[in-house]
């Protein structure tokens, strides 16, 4: 019973705060869909290793920082012989 009484609000407190962080992160938009919107300016990330989803996710994180809604990706670049990521992107309310 006294593990119950533990693990309950452990697994409560996981899925609470998973949905938290998650609700962060801006929404990534398309071009179609920033009219109306306001402009925070933008962010850019270098260096990321790892795939476009990677560079993506720190897009989001870093427009999240400066209260941003919503993202528009401008670029993702790489170098041909590399997996480190480049990319920019405006950020929105």
């Amino acid at each position: 019973m006294k593990i119950i009484s533990k693990v309950i609000p452990a697994i409560f407190a996981f899925v609470i705060s998973s949905s938290v962080m998650a609700a962060e992160l801006p929404e990534v938009i398309g071009s179609d869909t920033t009219s109306g919107l306001n402009s925070l300016g933008r962010v850019s990330v270098s260096g990321i290793n790892g795939s476009p989803d990677d560079a993506i996710e720190a897009l989001r994180k870093k427009a999240g920082a400066i209260g941003g809604g919503k993202l528009r990706v401008i670029a993702l670049s790489t170098p041909a012989d590399s997996s480190l990521w480049t990319g920019n992107a405006e950020v929105y309310r």
